[in-house]
């Protein structure tokens, strides 16, 4: 699978690493960037992550493109499916994102359906940096990434951007929409929120005596706070659930603890790092 030109529009880790990946593994001729300013897309030229790039014009980053790669934060993903849809000109496109929350961005890339063809995506990879100087041609190695499939769904496109993905190393799920919203809120989500309140849970004067369990377990708290505020709320009744479950499987603990039930203490815990080795 290759591709003549392809366009990233926000260059970040994730896009970074796409632009990275696609050169580093001959999948497009051309590697093209969007930028608001300057000194960002100097920092993409250094890091080597496109071919080319282009300043406040998205116009001249779409003449020709066979694929778009959406690599912007999730709030802004509506407003260039807009902006494409606007200035898209010649033969059809593929867009695809890579946003952590996929109704509510499938359902309005349906608005546009008869001026490009939508692929949700949502790779499964990254670090608590961010920047394109943290980007990486490898980072979807054996990485999990889904694929999402609505009716409108193109399934040719679907398997092109399948194949593309494969390529830069990933492992591809598909599934609908509604299905990935309701698993990432679990797996991704949640590991976020329980990050971020057990850092806040602790006292300032004690930070100093703080071991590497809690430098390991609040790794994902020094991820940007505005990202991830906007991903909580964007999927905020699958965030409830998740964070239900996780406070009755918590109570579960704590009342084992309150009531000394040792042998019971020890069947829960011994059940979730069964969860976490399979994981590893």
């Amino acid at each position: 699978m290759k591709f003549g030109k392809v366009t990233v529009i926000g260059m970040g880790l994730i896009g970074g690493s796409i632009g990275k990946a696609l050169i580093k593994r001959k999948l497009a001729d051309e590697v093209v960037g969007v930028f608001r300013r300057q000194s960002s897309l100097d920092r993409a030229v250094k890091e080597e992550a496109l071919s080319a790039g282009y300043l406040n014009s998205l116009d001249e980053a779409l003449v020709g493109a066979e694929v778009v790669f959406i690599a912007t934060p999730v709030p802004m993903i509506k407003t260039v499916l807009k902006n494409i849809a606007a200035s898209r000109r010649g033969k059809k496109i593929i867009v695809t994102d890579v946003g952590s929350v996929k109704k509510e961005i499938s359902d309005y890339a349906l608005n546009f359906k008869k001026e490009f063809s939508f692929v949700g995506g949502h790779p499964l990879a990254g670090s608590e940096e961010s920047g394109v100087e943290h980007s990486s041609p490898d980072l979807f190695e054996k990485a999990p990434c889904i694929l999402t499939r609505d009716p409108l769904t193109c399934e040719d496109d679907l398997l092109k951007i399948q194949a593309l993905w494969q390529a830069m190393g990933a492992v591809v799920s598909v599934m609908t929409p509604e299905e990935h919203d309701a698993i990432v809120s679990f797996t991704s989500h949640l590991p976020h929120v329980v990050a971020y309140a057990l850092a806040g849970s602790q006292k300032k004067e004690d930070l100093k005596y703080t071991s590497t369990g809690f430098k390991d377990t609040t790794r994902i708290a020094a991820s940007d706070p505005q990202l991830w505020s906007d991903i909580f709320t964007n999927n905020s009744g699958n965030m409830l659930s998740a964070l239900a479950k996780f406070r009755e499987t918590l109570s579960g603990i704590e009342d084992d603890i309150r009531n000394g039930r040792q042998e019971d203490l020890i069947k829960k815990l011994d059940a979730c790092r069964k969860i976490r080795n399979e994981v590893i």
